[in-house]
């Protein structure tokens, strides 16, 4: 069976679904941002899709490098700023140790065979920061739902964090401590889908982003987390040196 990686083109302005793919890196590159001013900063985007995160990330003064194993999102990308195709096998050899200032990583972890792996191996590439965005197990439109279908999840998809497991892994395992968390939307069963019949995508993507947003900012489409590098500590001297 051959998994779809992405969609090539989308239009935010017709399907508020494809706004929130844009809106939570708009939303994590923020937050990014008020931790390290992004003025010739480099950044490296991990899995850079079609491009949107560097585009985002040039207009705000960062010098972006995007990476992806699609050729074709490599190709879609490199209209927004440098891209390379991506050696998952060796990313730290084919970027370098502490060779960017920031990752940012949206919607990637999800996919991957080793997330430990891959998130231990962008904390080596990074010199302060990598900020990332996954799905929400805790994501409110399906909390209350007793039938769980394979429909009703993307086919690519091979795990999904909270909050609490997601500071688990960068912090336990992969050299990471937590700075800030973000959030994007938050969908609520019964009145957004009456929000959005009533009064189309752009009242409904007030009410997700605005009000229901801050009612339950730990519920939204996505956990979104800003995290620093861990600082060595220096060996202490024994006492026979």
């Amino acid at each position: 069976m051959t998994i779809q990686h992405l969609p090539y083109s989308i239009d935010p302005a017709a399907n508020r679904f494809h706004f929130y793919e844009n809106y939570w890196k708009v939303v994590s590159l923020q937050l990014l941002a008020r931790h390290l001013v992004p003025n010739g900063k480099k950044l490296l985007d991990y899995g850079c899709g079609r491009g949107e995160t560097l585009k985002l990330a040039c207009e705000m003064g960062f010098e972006p490098t995007g990476t992806d194993t699609d050729p074709e999102c490599v190709k879609l990308a490199s209209q927004y700023g440098r891209t390379a195709r991506l050696n998952v096998d060796d990313p730290v050899g084919q970027f370098g140790r502490k060779s960017f200032d920031a990752i940012a990583c949206f919607h990637v972890l999800e996919h991957v065979d080793n997330p430990k792996r891959v998130l231990s191996n962008l904390a080596t590439i990074a010199r302060q920061y990598v900020v990332l965005a996954v799905p929400n197990l805790r994501f409110l439109h399906r909390t209350f739902t007793r039938q769980f279908e394979l429909s009703a999840v993307n086919e690519g998809h091979l795990q999904s964090w909270d909050h609490g497991h997601l500071r688990n892994l960068a912090e336990r395992h992969c050299g990471l401590f937590l700075v800030a968390w973000g959030s994007d939307a938050t969908i609520l069963p019964l009145f957004s889908s009456l929000s959005q019949k009533c009064f189309g995508n752009k009242c409904t993507i007030f009410f997700e982003t605005k009000l229901f947003r801050k009612i339950f900012p730990y519920h939204c489409i996505s956990v979104i987390g800003l995290f620093r590098i861990k600082e060595i500590p220096p060996k202490s001297k024994s006492i026979n040196d």
